[in-house]
């Protein structure tokens, strides 16, 4: 392969702006094509990145046509979550790396499918879990994984969203193209972070859920304990008014505080049982930031090892499908 990575969209809605604007500054990427049932979507953001706009070359509406005509070394998936395994599955087939929105998929069946098929064909498989690259989460999972304050023992994750009116009508709502709800959506990114940066493996899933009056689930309790005796609670709340999150790492010797930006370190004082000493991290020590997009170039350049693979998703979307399962059954549910 050239150092040009030739890449193609699967999928050009509004997040599409989001992955153009991370691979604004790596110059071995090379857009080469777009497609979408909406073709005027295509075609949008095909003249944004100065391609010459011309239907069955560089825009298409079918994205298996776009895979079959158009030269490229990989695709990025942004169609609505029920489509992924499919077209990651195809890209693969045809020889093609695959960057894709999250979730991966949406059962834990095909998460199996799509790690079996990367391993076949020897391609990359990158999931867009975008947390795992910004520098306040990189230094949590650090001092999880280097022990700086002993063991973790508690994590407490919230999100919260006017997901239920922003996504009213959309196929966010539709099961049979979501695959679920605010836990499936937003929230996937929130259970990724938790599993990610806990360092443990999770053996047993308590979730309670609420439709709030909406065709998918829109609030959501999930509780997590890992083999190694620690516990998270994931609250994700998509009838919020706006949208903010927080977290909170309880360990023996100290905790981690993230929120509104900030991360903030409690540190156990000797003389006072009962006593911390609270500091905020300096900008300057926190690890450098990245997306996405420019470690998925990375990896496909052999410059990297992936940090975000579809073995850490299949993890999401187990925890995620037993919480769903422990609502339902209205009990604990193990995680195998």
């Amino acid at each position: 392969m050239s150092r040009k990575v030739k890449l193609g969209f699967i999928g050009a809605g509004s997040i599409t702006g989001m992955h153009l604007r991370n691979l604004k500054d790596v110059k071995e990427a090379k857009i080469v094509a777009f497609s979408d049932p909406n073709i005027d979507s295509a075609k949008h953001w095909a003249e944004k990145v100065g391609l010459k706009v011309k239907e069955g070359k560089t825009v298409f509406a079918d994205w298996k046509e776009m895979l079959d005509k158009v030269e490229m070394d990989a695709v990025i998936i942004l169609s609505p979550h029920s489509f992924h395994c499919e077209q990651i599955l195809t890209a693969l087939e045809q020889g093609l790396h695959v960057l894709t929105e999250k979730p991966m998929v949406v059962k834990v069946s095909e998460a199996k499918k799509v790690i079996a098929a990367k391993n076949r064909f020897g391609k990359v498989v990158v999931v867009s879990y975008q947390r795992r690259f910004m520098p306040p989460f990189r230094f949590i999972r650090e001092q999880v994984v280097k022990g700086t304050f002993g063991a973790l023992n508690f994590i407490e994750a919230f999100v919260g969203q006017g997901w239920q009116r922003g996504t009213a009508g959309t196929w966010r709502q539709d099961p049979r193209l979501s695959g679920g709800g605010f836990l499936m959506d937003t929230g996937s990114h929130i259970v990724d972070i938790v599993l990610w940066s806990a360092q443990a493996k999770p053996t047993q899933v308590t979730a309670t859920i609420s439709n709030n009056g909406a065709p998918v689930e829109i609030n959501d309790i999930v509780g997590i304990q890992f083999s190694n005796g620690a516990l998270a609670s994931i609250v994700a709340v998509g009838s919020a008014i706006s949208f903010f999150e927080h977290y909170s790492y309880v360990f023996e010797e100290g905790v981690i505080r993230f929120e509104q930006g900030k991360v903030i370190v409690g540190k156990r004082r000797q003389d006072q049982p009962w006593g911390a000493e609270w500091k905020e991290v300096e900008q300057s020590e926190l690890p450098k930031p990245s997306n996405p997009n420019r470690h998925f170039i990375d990896v496909v350049l052999g410059r990297a090892e992936n940090e975000s693979p579809p073995e850490d998703a299949l993890k999401v979307i187990t925890v995620t499908e037993a919480a769903y399962k422990s609502a339902s059954l209205g009990q604990t549910v193990k995680v195998q």
